[in-house]
């Protein structure tokens, strides 16, 4: 009975630790609308040229990984859309963004080439082998949790084709872990996505923090 109480105990704590961290998100993003999805150091004012400047560090590394067959993209916790649309027009193709957080889609802007999906904590709202190309920009420092991160770690393998391209950039700052946000290094993001045998192309930094820029494929399947 003890050890029934335990697993009741522990499953709750986790379950109020991940509504915690939504509910968090929510109400960043009723408050600061699209900054919500950047360091919040920034300025309304600073938005677009943020966004620009990663664009300008982050595109260029993409489009050179592109073998020129990709249809489709998945833009993994997009946020408000800063990049979706623009991926889909640099694949020339369609674009996927999903987000837990239905105010950023909600804010998010409209493209006929891309589409929004509401996403539960560590499910991609896609099929199996479905998308050609993963994104991720500053999200799963967002997951404090190691279950969800490695449950959305697997999803990410379900989604992605056979050689699909995985982009992924996250904030490796030497900085201490806060209560929705936790740095990992770069070599924790490669282990963790062994699958796609990531590759640490670049750095950029936003205010003084080093966000390490990698991209891999994920292994062809037996």
């Amino acid at each position: 009975m003890s050890d029934i109480l335990s697993q009741i105990k522990t499953f709750v704590a986790r379950y109020v630790i991940s509504r915690s961290a939504i509910c968090m998100w929510k109400k960043r993003a009723k408050q600061y609308g699209p900054r919500a999805a950047l360091n919040i150091g920034h300025s309304d004012a600073e938005i677009e040229a943020v966004t620009r400047m990663q664009k300008e560090k982050i595109f260029p590394l993409l489009k050179n990984e592109l073998k020129g067959n990709e249809n489709t993209i998945l833009d993994l916790g997009c946020g408000p859309g800063r990049f979706t649309p623009d991926l889909a027009e640099l694949i020339q193709g369609k674009a996927i963004g999903v987000d837990p957080i239905q105010d950023f889609l909600d804010m998010a802007p409209k493209h006929e080439d891309v589409e929004y999906r509401p996403m539960k904590e560590s499910t991609i709202p896609a099929d199996d082998e479905s998308v050609d190309i993963v994104w991720i920009c500053l999200v799963l420092g967002g997951i404090i949790k190691t279950r969800v991160l490695r449950s959305i770690v697997s999803e990410v393998d379900r989604t992605l084709k056979p050689e699909g391209l995985l982009l992924l950039t996250e904030n490796t700052a030497d900085a201490k872990d806060g209560a929705y946000w936790k740095f990992r290094s770069v070599e924790f993001y490669q282990s963790l996505f062994g699958f796609a045998e990531l590759k640490h192309f670049s750095d950029y930094y936003d205010l003084d923090e080093r966000i390490p820029i990698m991209v891999g494929r994920n292994h062809l399947q037996p």
